[in-house]
């Protein structure tokens, strides 16, 4: 089953899950970046499969949104076999790692009662609060930024 990725948003219908008719209501937004599967084409519309529901599409304003994951063609994709494990000499003679001078944004998980999920990262003049769908700065005039690390 081939997988591909959006490169645009893209408005589509939900079908329903018996019939496969579109359902009657606005179309859902699909985001950019989001992975689809099962893509069919069906006279001017693409119907296609995203997070377990099935979508349909208008060719004309899909055309370019879908890129095919690791750029195989779906007709000849064959199994890849998974490659074995490293020896222990190849890994004892790989390089080792560069160091990396850049300051670690470290965020931190927050236990919030009755909301979802939220962490923080400290970062020069405040916090870097993030949700599971936005986020947002959040400054603190005590905060101390030593110029270091951002952890």
């Amino acid at each position: 089953m081939a997988k591909y990725e959006v490169t645009k948003l893209v408005e589509a219908a939900k079908l329903n899950k018996r019939t496969g008719i579109p359902l009657v209501g606005p179309p859902t937004t699909i985001p950019y970046g989001a992975i689809i599967s099962d893509v069919e084409e069906d006279g001017d519309d693409y119907k296609f499969s995203y997070m377990t529901e099935r979508y349909q599409a208008r060719r004309d304003t899909v055309a370019g949104a879908f890129h095919l994951l690791q750029g195989v063609a779906p007709s000849t994709a064959p199994m890849a076999p998974v490659p074995p494990p490293p020896s222990p000499a190849a890994v004892a003679a790989a390089p080792a790692p560069v160091a990396d001078d850049r300051p670690l944004l470290d965020f931190q998980s927050l236990r919030v009662k009755g909301a979802g999920a939220l962490s923080r990262a400290r970062v020069p003049g405040g916090w870097l609060v993030s949700t599971a769908y936005a986020v947002t700065f959040v400054p603190d005039p005590q905060h101390e930024w030593d110029g270091g690390s951002v952890a």
